[in-house]
């Protein structure tokens, strides 16, 4: 509580404590859905009739839900840190370079990372 309140101020700045509560929840709910993910992307290309297997790799990113989505989302990713990156800026930027190791030859990263079995089964 200590840290949370001196890293976002909200007590200081007149928040009533529920809503302290809420927010303190909110970080440790996303705190929670982060996962690390290992495997093989299946992506469709031009250049071929059926999605192709990507490079074998792995990502640590925050995901919208463990249970329904245990897959990465680049553009939900910049909102995660818009947080993540005030409560432990160490960590955020692990995040990001996790994704930018995906960066192909072309300089493009899939906008949805999903790495092995249990995230296809999804």
């Amino acid at each position: 509580e200590q840290r949370f309140e001196e890293t976002f101020a909200l007590e200081r700045k007149g928040f009533p404590p529920a809503q302290r509560r809420f927010a303190q929840a909110a970080l440790s709910n996303m705190l929670g859905g982060m996962g690390y993910f290992h495997g093989r992307s299946l992506v469709q290309s031009p250049l071929h009739e059926h999605p192709v297997p990507y490079p074998e790799s792995s990502l640590f990113t925050a995901v919208p839900s463990r249970s329904f989505f245990p897959r990465g989302f680049l553009w939900d990713e910049g909102f995660h840190h818009l947080l993540l990156a005030r409560w432990d800026p160490e960590l955020s930027r692990e995040v990001i370079a996790h994704w930018l190791d995906l960066m192909n030859a072309e300089g493009w990263i899939p906008r949805e990372q999903i790495l092995g079995e249990e995230a296809r089964a999804k």
